[in-house]
């Protein structure tokens, strides 16, 4: 193998793994923020960089081996570098995530349907985000701001209202019981979310 196929190669693996976990990394605001083809095509170049860091490990493994016996530092290097990130992505307990960059969470609740799950979070600098995620791909966001009176709380949206929640909710016996007169109860008569963390029962 050449010095500049080795220099090619080099580059490719380490573009492909930078931009990868680059993605994994800012998922979160990926999720958040994005939608429609761009969000579509940010997604699915994870599995595919994710596949492609896995051939070329594989590749580089196989070539080490064939040219054991006169390696350079340099031909093992792009073996180095998928096989690193392939050792944070798969056994790695810790995760690099954007979400770190947000506020500290106050109060968290989840909702575990049979089909579908959402969870709520109310960060410390006042504003909240409520994810609904189901079959199908369905993946929706409602953000805004909240605040908290006695054991209420206030919820102004950024956009829509969740008619599940509505903008005013009682927080009793371990769950968010909506109260306000923005609420389907009729639809929704019973308080949908726990608090704290998922239990995954579902």
């Amino acid at each position: 193998m050449t010095d500049n196929t080795i220099k090619k190669r080099t580059i490719i693996t380490t573009f492909i793994c930078v931009v990868y976990l680059l993605l994994t990394f800012f998922f979160y605001h990926i999720d958040k923020h994005l939608t429609g083809a761009v969000f579509i095509i940010l997604t699915l170049l994870i599995p595919t960089f994710f596949i492609a860091i896995v051939v070329y490990a594989i590749s580089g493994i196989n070539k080490i081996f064939r040219n054991r016996k006169k390696l350079t530092l340099m031909q093992c290097l792009p073996a180095i570098i998928t096989l690193t990130t392939l050792t944070y992505a798969i056994f790695s307990p810790y995760r690099l995530d954007s979400e770190r960059l947000e506020s500290e969470v106050e109060i968290r609740a989840c909702y575990e349907g049979t089909q579908n799950q959402a969870y709520i979070k109310f960060r410390k600098d006042k504003s909240f985000e409520l994810n609904w995620t189901g079959i199908f791909g369905y993946d929706e966001w409602w953000t805004g701001q909240w605040s908290k009176k006695g054991d209420s709380l206030l919820l102004k949206y950024d956009g829509k209202r969740a008619k599940q929640l509505g903008d005013t909710i009682l927080i009793a016996n371990g769950y968010l019981n909506p109260i306000g007169h923005s609420v389907d109860k009729a639809k929704f008569p019973r308080p949908m979310f726990y608090l704290g963390y998922c239990r995954n029962e579902n």
